[in-house]
C-alpha cells in the first residue's frame, strides 16, 4: 500500500464526484483525504488515497472522468494525512512565537520542497512557466519564494499561503467597505455599501443608464429595479454591493457588486456603470477594490460574467490578469476568472509595485 496525492477536475453534475470515488474504490483506493481547490482549469479536487499495487491504473481510470483529461499524482506522505484547517491553525499558533519561521511554515503548509526569504525586486527568482515557483510577499521589500517541484501551486494555495501571513501580521481589522478611493485619472470616489433606504437614488440610476449598458450589466432589459433586486443587494448572506459616488456628489453613479458564489473560495464581480462616467477608471478602481474585500474575506478567486461585446469589462479584467472562457461553442458571453493573490502582487513582476499597498493591508507600512 502508498499514498499518493492526486489531483483532478471533477465534471461539474449530479453524481460526478461519485463517478471519482467510484473509480478510486474500484482500484482497491482507500481515500483518506480530501481538498478542493481554485485552479486555471476551474475547480479541482484533490484527494490523497491509499492505493495498491500501481497507482497509474487509477491514474487512467480518473482521466476518463475527468473533463480536461489532465490528472496528476505524486507521492504523500504520512504526515500531510489530515484536516488542512487544523494543520494551518496549529502554524498560526507556532508563527505566533517564532514569526522569524515563516517560510518553514509555509513550505509545511503548502508540501512544498523548501523555501527562502527574497527581496521583492528580484521576481525573476519566481519566473516560472510551470507555476512550481511561487512568491508570498510579506511586507513592501521582502517576501518568501516557494518551490514544489512535483506539481503546481493552484490558486486555493496562494490564497492559503497570503492568508498565512496575514495571520501573524499586526491586525487592523477587517478591510472597511465605506471608503474613498481614486482613479488612475485622480478622480475621487465615495464607495459605501448600499442600504434599503438608497433604492430611490439606485432606481434613478438604473433609469439613467442606456438600454446597452442594463442589458449589459444583467444581461435582460430592465426599466427599473426591483424590489427583489433590492434586497439581494443589500444582504450580506448574498455578498456585497457597494455605491460609488463622485467627491460632493450625492447621486451614485454606478455600483460594484462582490457577490458568493456556490464554488468554494470563489466570488463573483459585477459593475453597472452610468454611461456618462464610463471610460473614466470607475471599472478599474472598483476591480480593484473589490479584489481587496475578495482577499479579507479569504476568497482565492473572483469571476466575472460577462458579454463578449462588453469591451469595457474585458478589458478590466485582462489588466487584473484574467484567464477567460466562452461559454458554449464560442458563444456571445465569457467567465472571466482572477486569481487574487495575483491580482493584489500585480501579476509577474508587479511585486515590487504593489508591495507597499499589500503591506498596508496586512498591517505593515
Amino acid at each position: 500500500m502508498s499514498l499518493w496525492r492526486i489531483r483532478t477536475a471533477v465534471e461539474d453534475r449530479p453524481g460526478g464526484l461519485a463517478g471519482v470515488v467510484g473509480a478510486l474504490a474500484r482500484c482497491g483506493g482507500d481515500i483518506v483525504g480530501l481538498s478542493i481547490h481554485t485552479d486555471v482549469s476551474g475547480v479541482v479536487d484533490e484527494f490523497v488515497v491509499d492505493i495498491p499495487g500501481d497507482h497509474a491504473v487509477a491514474v487512467r481510470a480518473l482521466g476518463e472522468h475527468c473533463p480536461t483529461g489532465t490528472v496528476t499524482a505524486v507521492p504523500a506522505q504520512r504526515r500531510e494525512v489530515g484536516d488542512d484547517v487544523t494543520r494551518a491553525l496549529l502554524l498560526t499558533a507556532r508563527l505566533r512565537s517564532h514569526p522569524n519561521r515563516l517560510p518553514d511554515a509555509l513550505a509545511e503548509l503548502l508540501s512544498a520542497d523548501g523555501a527562502h526569504w527574497t527581496n521583492l525586486t528580484r521576481v525573476e527568482e519566481a519566473a516560472d512557466p510551470a507555476g512550481t515557483a511561487m512568491l508570498v510577499p510579506v511586507g513592501p521589500l521582502r517576501g518568501v519564494l516557494v518551490r514544489r517541484r512535483s506539481h503546481a501551486f493552484t490558486w486555493t494555495e496562494s490564497s492559503r499561503a497570503e492568508a498565512l501571513v496575514r495571520s501573524v501580521m499586526p491586525s487592523t481589522g477587517p478591510v472597511p467597505t465605506d471608503r474613498t478611493v481614486r482613479t488612475a485619472g485622480g478622480e475621487e470616489l465615495s464607495l459605501r455599501q448600499v442600504r434599503e433606504a438608497d433604492a430611490p437614488a439606485l432606481s434613478a440610476l438604473h433609469r439613467r443608464c442606456s438600454p446597452e449598458t442594463v442589458r449589459s450589466r444583467y444581461f435582460a432589459g430592465m426599466a427599473e429595479l426591483s424590489p427583489y433586486m433590492l434586497r439581494v443587494f443589500c444582504d450580506p448572506g448574498r455578498g456585497l454591493t457597494l455605491a460609488v459616488r463622485p467627491r460632493g456628489g450625492k447621486d451614485p453613479v454606478a455600483l460594484g457588486h462582490l457577490m458568493y458564489t456556490l464554488d468554494p473560495g470563489v466570488g463573483e464581480i459585477a459593475f453597472l456603470v452610468e454611461d456618462a462616467w464610463q471610460g473614466r477608471g470607475v471599472g478599474t478602481a472598483l476591480a480593484r477594490e473589490l479584489t481587496v474585500i475578495a482577499a479579507d474575506w479569504g476568497l482565492a478567486e473572483v469571476r466575472a460574467e460577462t458579454a463578449l461585446a462588453n469591451a469595457g469589462m474585458m478589458r478590466i479584467m485582462r489588466r487584473f490578469g484574467a484567464s477567460v472562457r466562452f461559454h458554449g461553442e464560442g458563444g456571445p458571453y465569457v467567465q472571466a476568472r482572477v486569481p487574487v493573490a495575483e491580482a493584489l502582487q500585480g501579476g509577474p513582476g508587479g511585486a515590487a509595485r504593489h508591495g507597499g499597498r499589500l503591506a498596508r493591508l496586512m498591517g505593515q507600512g
